[in-house]
């Protein structure tokens, strides 16, 4: 928990044995698979799928690959790396807001953009400011291939942008090299990564090695952020 308050994120090395991330991914991939076969785009071009949004597609031929993903995120041992991330007003029950399965493109390589998830959608910085002061989103992943594809800025969900941190962030080079004190987080085959979803990172996409690493997005509390106005006189 210290290091998640510090640095906005923290590995558990081996959370998975060979057998469990076995079973995982044969699940996971039984979604891509399906995936790609009915789109030429999404599971070829895209870094990701949605297990649970996309579900009843995805899992169309295996209903118990579904099954056992959802145990899976919603077990007692994964939420209990969750517990005591939330602010003091939030209470200290996530809800699953999806899961994503990240996979090697097939078509081209290229950089992700240096985002926060909080921007996504929001178009006003100042609004997203208040977001990431106020309320908290987490992501759980574990990777069941290695996997060093994220780069994140330690400590950046605990404050807002620099001035040149929002200048990429927000501007024309956001697939820059050359964030400010970004770390990149190498995770081998069955470690988890917890991390705070407002802080800076980005991901690069690549064809190979094969990326297959499960991430399921946990929100706390419910936002309650309203553009401030001044009093009327």
């Amino acid at each position: 928990m210290d290091a998640f308050r510090a640095r906005g994120f923290f590995v558990v090395p081996a959370f998975l044995d060979a057998e469990g991330r076995a079973e995982l991914r044969r699940a996971c991939d039984a979604a891509l698979l399906r995936t790609r076969a009915l789109s030429q785009e999404t599971g070829h071009s895209t870094p990701r799928i949605s297990l649970l949004t996309d579900g009843i597609v995805c899992f169309q031929d295996d209903p118990r690959a579904l099954e056992l993903i959802a145990a899976f995120v919603g077990s007692p041992r994964v939420c209990e790396l969750l517990s005591g991330l939330a602010r003091p007003k939030e209470g200290d029950t996530p809800r699953l807001k999806d899961a994503h399965y990240y996979h090697e493109q097939t078509r081209r390589d290229w950089d992700g953009d240096w985002h926060r998830d909080s921007q996504l959608g929001q178009p006003d910085p100042e609004i997203e400011r208040a977001v990431v002061a106020t309320t908290t989103s987490v992501h759980f992943r574990v990777a069941l291939e290695d996997d060093d594809r994220l780069e994140i800025v330690p400590g950046s969900h605990a404050r807002w942008d620099t001035p040149h941190e929002l200048r990429i962030r927000r501007g024309a080079d956001r697939t820059t090299p050359d964030m400010p004190n970004a770390v990149r987080v190498a995770l081998r085959a069955g470690d988890a990564c917890v991390f705070h979803a407002w802080s800076i990172h980005r991901a690069t996409y690549l064809r190979e090695p094969p990326r297959r690493t499960l991430d399921a997005l946990y929100a706390f509390g419910r936002p309650t952020v309203r553009r401030w106005a001044p009093p009327r006189t």
